[in-house]
């Protein structure tokens, strides 16, 4: 193919707060940089404010104007994704997410443009739920390629999908973490945990963790960042707990990479997880890592008693005691946050683009 490669990446709203959105502008931007590439952004609906460091140089592209259920926009958002792609001769068009996938599906259907579905969620994980299992399978048999983010989901999908090609590619370090020399803060007495306010963080069940851990070490503190709809209930949740001012809900940062360094070690509570960035991102940044050992995602960033803990998933009680285990102890707390350092490398921004290069080019 001659001249550049116009890549296309579709996502549900460009703005969206979330892993999809923190990652796809972290890879779109770096492709931007390579003067192989032609990146165009798409949205499916418009949204005001911007909630990453997207690359304002690039092209984007509203499909609707209002953010309506997919099942009822797709066939108009179709025709005008349809029209994107010829009028830019887009390439490749990729599918940020289940959500998009078959959106993708019906643009690129009789088109000479290539599509590559990017799973974001366990494929695992979202197994019970009907529509999202559809466009997993539906997505994954007439795309090109499908990228998958964990070395478990890889099997999976080869497993139980018609998928023909299926390539492995983590979620990158974002570059400016790894080029910050971060000292780990001994002295922090305060404990962070990352992510929407959704009933996939399990963050009630946090809370719960949190009660039996805060009322045993009452010089430490704990901060959620991230907003949802479960932020009302999980308010009164701390209230009827009695842990108003020591399990606080900080809301959305934009200042996440310095906000780190000031905390002693990072907890998730996820149900469900595709490969949650801020969990690599407290790797780089250092921190002890603790988490319930989910079907995909936290075991291929944390090895257990090297940089943290793995926990038998929904276990309240041991999660509590590892973490009090950690606070105890400043010794081991230092000791995981110096064995993440040789960690970082299988997640280097520079290793993961030569990945995602290599399978552009290849279909």
């Amino acid at each position: 193919m001659n001249g550049k490669l116009k890549i296309g990446f579709l996502l549900s709203i460009i703005t969206e707060r979330g892993g999809i959105g923190r990652v796809t502008s972290i890879i779109s931007n770096e492709l931007n940089f390579n003067p192989n590439f032609d990146i165009h952004i798409i949205s499916y609906a418009k949204k005001k404010q911007n909630s990453y460091d997207w690359n304002h140089e690039l092209p984007y592209h509203y499909l609707l104007e209002d953010q309506i259920p997919m099942k009822k926009g797709i066939f108009n958002a179709s025709k005008k994704l349809r029209k994107i792609i010829t009028d830019n001769e887009i390439d490749i068009l990729i599918s940020c997410g289940a959500i998009v996938g078959p959106l993708g599906v019906l643009a690129t259907l009789f088109k000479n443009t290539k599509l590559i579905y990017w799973s974001h969620s366990s494929f695992k994980g979202t197994s019970n739920k009907q529509f999202r299992m559809f466009n997993e399978h539906f997505t994954a048999y007439f795309a090109d390629c499908l990228i998958s983010l964990t070395k478990t989901d890889e099997l999976n999908y080869k497993k139980e999908t018609r998928a023909k090609n299926i390539v492995q590619i983590y979620n990158p370090i974002d570059k400016s973490l790894q080029q910050n020399n971060i000292t780990y803060n001994t002295e922090s007495k305060k404990i962070i945990s990352v992510g929407r306010l959704t009933a996939q963080k399990n963050f009630e069940t946090l809370i719960d963790v949190a009660d039996i851990v805060l009322n045993k070490h009452h010089d430490f503190t704990w901060d959620i960042y991230g907003s949802g709809e479960e932020e009302e209930m999980l308010k009164n949740k701390i209230e009827e707990k009695k842990l108003i001012g020591r399990v606080n809900l900080m809301g959305q940062s934009s200042n996440l990479y310095k906000l780190y360094e000031d905390y002693a070690m990072m907890v998730m509570t996820s149900r469900y997880e595709g490969f949650p960035m801020s969990l690599i991102e407290g790797l780089a940044c250092k921190l002890p890592l603790v988490s319930f050992d989910i079907p995909t995602g936290p075991n291929e960033i944390i090895q257990s008693e090297v940089n943290g803990y793995l926990i038998e998933a929904f276990d309240v009680n041991e999660m509590a005691e590892k973490i009090s285990d950690l606070i105890a102890n400043t010794n081991l707390r230092t000791q995981f946050s110096d064995s993440n350092l040789p960690l970082v490398n299988s997640f280097n921004l520079n290793f993961i683009m030569d990945k995602w290069i290599q399978t552009l080019n290849s279909i």
